[in-house]
């Protein structure tokens, strides 16, 4: 790793933070981490917390759990030594009063990917929403972007499509680390709650994942290596449409395949202008949609190992999957809604009018770097 480039976590412990470092040294703290918040000698926060010496009474986990291992709803438990770890996807995806009890600031230390509906940024946010009522400071110990500082591509997200995968009026790539998304989020709801944001150190905009030297740690089961990351913006807007999207294989986020997929017509139909290639193939997922089932689909590659726009090419995925298979069915379409986010685009391209959704989503995408342009840090 580059010696210049720092985590907020190093940028903290290595004396760049020496306010806030002080400042945290004098409070009790709960620590939202996983997996992904470690050291560059590879130290888990909440060690290498513990060392500085920080008082930390409790951990909060988001999806996945605190090792970032789990699927679906993730029950509270504790630590060996008893420290209480306090689940965000299970019972309640905000903190709880009781939770945050006794505590002066909430420390957060998460690996995010880059896309609207990737959780960590939601769970970020209803920890905002949580501290805010009672005068709980909140400290985002920054990462970078993997899919850099530059990459932003709507559309937009329609209001009444807000949900957990769909947490604020964001593009489905925003370009933004999760400081700079907490800053942008206390704006855009007006909330009373003070962020402070330890810095990565030697970051730049311009800078992909494979430029920072940084070693890949699993954010997520289906996310094993930085290549399915830099995917997974554009086919994991299908998750819910009854087609299975390279889970449970080897290639996550870059497989689209059902049992009576019709390969050669999807890949007649298919076009990209970043030489993204369609080939044909057999896989059969472990888990997730059609598990167990033998499917036939479509493999995605580039010259580069992945796409520049990942969302562009999710849409050209979209089209193409309209105009090869006409029978797949409206109420699946309407599914893609949830994680599209914005049904102008779903109803173009249902209609066929891939040139629209591609105008759409670049317009909506310059329009969101003029709205960020005061949270960026970087």
């Amino acid at each position: 790793m580059p010696t210049s480039l720092l985590s907020g976590l190093d940028a903290l412990l290595s004396g760049h933070e020496t306010t806030l470092f002080d400042r945290l040294q004098a409070q009790k703290i709960g620590l939202l981490t996983n997996q992904t918040g470690l050291t560059r000698e590879n130290r888990p926060a909440l060690e290498a917390l513990r060392d500085a010496p920080f008082n930390i009474l409790a951990l909060f986990s988001p999806e996945h759990g605190i090792e970032g291992n789990l699927e679906g709803k993730i029950e509270s438990s504790q630590t060996e030594e008893g420290l209480p770890i306090h689940s965000l996807y299970g019972q309640t995806r905000r903190p709880t009063p009781e939770m945050l009890h006794d505590l002066g600031a909430v420390v957060c230390d998460l690996q995010d990917v880059g896309a609207r509906f990737y959780t960590y940024a939601a769970t970020i946010f209803e920890v905002l929403e949580a501290c805010a009522p009672l005068g709980i400071a909140v400290v985002i110990l920054d990462r970078p972007n993997p899919l850099g500082g530059t990459t932003v591509e709507g559309p937009l997200l329609d209001a009444d499509l807000t949900s957990f995968v769909a947490p604020a009026p964001l593009p489905v790539t925003h370009g933004m680390t999760l400081g700079e998304l907490a800053l942008f989020y206390r704006d855009s709801k007006g909330l009373d709650v003070g962020i402070e944001v330890a810095r990565v150190q030697g970051w730049r905009r311009e800078m992909g994942w494979n430029e920072t030297g940084l070693q890949w740690h699993r954010p997520s089961p289906n996310l094993p290596d930085f290549q399915s990351a830099a995917w997974y913006p554009g086919l994991c807007m299908l998750e819910f449409s009854g087609v299975a999207v390279g889970r449970g294989t080897d290639a996550p986020f870059q497989i689209l395949a059902t049992p009576d997929f019709e390969a050669e017509k999807f890949i007649e139909h298919f076009a990209s202008d970043e030489e993204i290639r369609a080939e044909a193939t057999e896989v059969t997922p472990a888990h997730a949609t059609f598990a167990g089932e033998r499917c036939r689909g479509v493999r995605f590659s580039h010259p580069q190992g992945f796409p520049q726009r990942p969302v562009e090419f999710g849409l050209r995925v979209m089209a193409a999957l309209r105009a090869s298979h006409p029978d797949f069915s409206r109420p699946n379409w309407d599914k893609a809604a949830r994680l599209l986010g914005n049904r102008a685009v779903l109803d173009a391209l249902w209609e066929g009018d891939l040139e629209f959704a591609l105008e759409k989503a670049r317009a909506d995408g310059e329009e969101f770097r003029r709205t960020r342009a005061p949270f960026l840090l970087y």
